[in-house]
């Protein structure tokens, strides 16, 4: 439970998308508030990444009302102070390939510069964020030729470097090995301690307890489980097989 002072950071009401004939999302209601990290869980084809599209303004629901930072952004339209505020990690990395490690994450720090707080120059933001990432040795390598679990580093740097008090991340540990996880689960505490949101679409339960202060299972577009804490793995994979009737 929230404190009625808190100020949601996402604020949906309602919200509904169809593609086609097909149903997606049924009258969700989501928030987020700062410092959490929600889990999303959910079968295959539950609207899981869709949810998380609509959030970070890629796509637009049907129906339904989104604010964001207490901004509409639907019906309405999201502002760039709002866009500029958001880190999006998605299936795909979201990067040029003709461009390097560097020449891609300075082209985003500029893209970003007037919306965040960071004065350095973008080539002193691209080399720490690649630091960070641990994917200094490889900053002037053509993008295209770095491995999937590199380029996942890289993704997690773009989506990252600008600190968003909002965090979307779809299947995060996809491709990475050990210290990539631990690597990434540390921004993920580092950025909820200072008071961002993060949603989260995993199916890895070990994350999810470790990480998340909330679960959400979506099943068949609507939100059937909602809960604050996240209960123990066992106790959580229970409730998702009673739900789905699928093992997580």
């Amino acid at each position: 439970m929230q404190p009625e002072a808190a100020r949601s950071l996402v604020e949906a009401r309602g919200l509904r998308k169809a593609f086609g004939l097909s149903m997606v999302l049924r009258d969700v209601h989501f928030e987020v508030f700062p410092g959490e990290v929600v889990a999303v869980l959910g079968p295959n084809g539950a609207g899981k990444s869709t949810l998380l599209r609509i959030l970070g303004c890629i796509a637009r629901a049907n129906a339904g009302a989104l604010a964001l930072f207490g901004t509409d952004c639907h019906p309405g339209r999201p502002t760039r102070d709002v866009l500029g505020r958001i880190g999006f990690l998605g299936h795909e990395a979201m990067v040029y390939e003709d461009l390097s490690p560097q020449q891609n994450l300075e082209l985003f720090a500029r893209l970003y510069r007037g919306v965040c707080n960071d004065h350095r120059t973008p080539e002193a933001i691209a080399r720490t964020s690649l630091e960070r990432v641990g994917l200094s040795y490889a900053r002037d390598r053509g993008t295209r030729a770095l491995s999937r679990g590199m380029l996942q580093r890289l993704a997690i740097a773009r989506a990252t470097q600008h600190e968003p008090p909002l965090l979307l991340l779809d299947e995060p540990f996809t491709a990475l090995d050990e210290s990539g996880i631990e690597l990434l689960s540390g921004i993920v505490r580092g950025r909820a301690a200072e008071g961002a949101g993060i949603v989260m679409i995993t199916h890895d339960l070990a994350r999810v307890s470790e990480l998340a202060t909330r679960v959400v299972v979506l099943v068949g577009g609507r939100i059937a489980y909602d809960a604050s804490p996240v209960p123990p793995p066992g106790d959580l994979a229970h409730d998702y097989r009673r739900l789905t009737g699928l093992a997580v």
